[in-house]
């Protein structure tokens, strides 16, 4: 697989990467709504921003599964690349830098492009976003992961549903599996058919595995029927 490393002129962190003398693909737009035309499989490095700036290193999926974006189309999934997300999170797990290493809820955009974004980021304030020893590790992290990926067995693929936007379960489970799409807590009661149908088939691995992260009883029965109609066999945490 062709998989193509870029950053951002927009983003500190693309900025940060590039000062280091890394010879990357530089797009001119934002990382939630960028275009790009080459290869199979994208990895973007970039920033994470969260409300409470605690330092972390994160992983995700892009999409949006519900009516707001940030960038991209609303109700709308990206394409997930589990082998590549999960061989570059079992990387960054290696770096030796005492932060927070998890994988996200699926989230924004680009929704369109017709081949799967990996999201590696650093949050979540300048401190981070210009750490020059902690971006060049994460940068070696990720050129590992891609080395590592094609000797990544994903017979198990699951799909999470459920859950915080930082996914314990996630990152727990990368360890045996491969992690698909995660669809947070926040999301469930607007779930509709098509976002979960978009979850199973806008995939590079088709998941055989859905685990649903306390969600209460009464908002399972629309889940229950699409996966068991797809044959996506259901685990209860």
């Amino acid at each position: 697989m062709n998989v193509r490393v870029l950053i951002s002129s927009k983003d500190p962190v693309g900025l940060t990467v590039k000062r280091l003398g890394y010879a990357f693909e530089e797009v001119d737009e934002d990382v939630t709504n960028f275009n790009y035309a080459k290869g199979d499989a994208i990895v973007m490095i970039c920033r994470h921003e969260s409300s409470t700036l605690r330092p972390a290193l994160t992983l995700h999926h892009p999409g949006n599964p519900g009516k707001n974006t940030m960038g991209g189309r609303p109700e709308t999934l990206g394409i997930a690349n589990p082998r590549l997300l999960t061989s570059i999170f079992r990387s960054v797990l290696e770096i030796s830098v005492d932060v927070e290493k998890v994988i996200e809820a699926t989230h924004h955009g680009p929704t369109d492009l017709p081949y799967p974004i990996t999201f590696v980021e650093v949050g979540s304030d300048e401190r981070m976003w210009s750490n020059e020893r902690i971006v060049s590790s994460l940068v070696d992290a990720v050129l590992k992961g891609i080395e590592r990926a094609e000797d990544l067995s994903c017979s198990e693929t699951v799909l999470i549903y459920g859950g915080p936007h930082y996914s314990k379960v996630a990152s727990s489970e990368s360890t045996r599996r491969c992690i698909s799409h995660i669809i947070s807590k926040h999301y469930i009661s607007e779930l509709n058919s098509d976002v979960i149908l978009q979850s199973i088939e806008r995939n590079l691995i088709r998941p055989k595995t859905a685990i649903l992260d306390s969600i209460p009883r009464n908002k399972r029965e629309l889940l229950t029927h699409v996966f068991s109609s797809n044959n996506i066999s259901i685990e209860l945490r």
